[in-house]
């Protein structure tokens, strides 16, 4: 499969070019993530708020109907997906790629047929998963967690926080060696199943995952690693997902979840230029 900052990807029926770094925007459909819960549950916010980002330079737009913060509890398919599908139907297929966040196949597989580019998948993703992905030839983001949102903090326990994820990554780099996907992002899973130092280890070593071979997406914003650091609520964390990101970038890392797209891309772009002017 090609890396995943190949010049061309075709993702289900359309040809995108995308940038490297490159963000993805959250949009969470929900009445109760653990950032915006109950912004943008209502299909014309939730338009609104995507062309905003889309606007501000997120090239990805990854929306969500389940809350998957820690403690949280699953919801049904069908209330997946009665909050997804009104909303995917309206959006364009071709102005920026449109990733779905949900672990259930049922919901993976009716927002592939509307039209979806990428799934996300919290729980690193399922053979029926990837025989669709290869099927309609959708990308991929495979995020490693310790258990279900609900439980997953009492899971932290680990041989070596950064072998094990390795471990991880490549058992499912062999699973999907038997499918033809276009593109592929290996997520450590800041914050799902993961102490602060654990996450501090995995931020702080990125560039580990790149030498072997897997292109990384980093979803560290507003995330409660920095209130464990600070002791700041998640609309103070402005500066700590940035710093994140930045870092991030310099080991090797292509692709950021974030929710602040327009700070978040204004930092990298400035970063790009300072690098460029210092090598050129």
């Amino acid at each position: 499969m090609p890396e995943s900052n190949d010049p061309s990807l075709e993702l289900n029926g359309f040809i995108w070019k995308l940038s490297n770094p490159s963000i993805m925007g959250i949009l969470n459909a929900t009445p109760d993530s653990f950032s915006d819960g109950g912004l943008y549950d209502h299909p014309e916010r939730a338009r609104s708020q995507i062309n905003k980002m889309h606007r501000d330079g997120a090239q990805i737009i990854d929306i969500g109907a389940e809350s998957t913060r820690p403690g949280s509890k699953p919801i049904s398919e069908a209330m997946e997906i009665s909050r997804l599908h009104p909303l995917l139907k309206s959006l364009p297929k071709d102005k920026y790629l449109i990733s779905i966040d949900s672990n259930k196949i049922q919901v993976q597989e009716s927002c592939i047929k509307l039209g979806a580019h990428i799934i996300n998948d919290v729980f690193g993703g399922s053979i029926p998963l990837f025989q669709l992905a290869e099927e309609y030839q959708v990308g991929l983001v495979l995020m490693h967690s310790s258990g279900i949102p609900e439980t997953m903090q009492n899971n932290t326990e680990y041989t070596n926080i950064m072998d094990d994820i390795l471990f991880w990554m490549e058992e499912k780099r062999k699973a999907l060696s038997a499918f033809s996907t276009p593109v592929v992002w290996y997520d450590p899973g800041i914050g799902f199943g993961k102490t602060l130092e654990q996450n501090l280890i995995l931020m702080s070593h990125l560039d580990r995952f790149k030498k072997e071979g897997f292109p990384v997406l980093l979803g560290s914003s507003r995330k409660s690693w920095i209130d464990k650091l600070f002791g700041v609520d998640v609309h103070h964390r402005l500066g700590a997902s940035i710093s994140s990101i930045l870092y991030a970038y310099q080991q090797g890392c292509e692709l950021f979840r974030v929710h602040d797209v327009f700070e978040s891309n204004q930092a990298l772009q400035t970063l790009k230029v300072l690098e460029k002017n210092r090598n050129g």
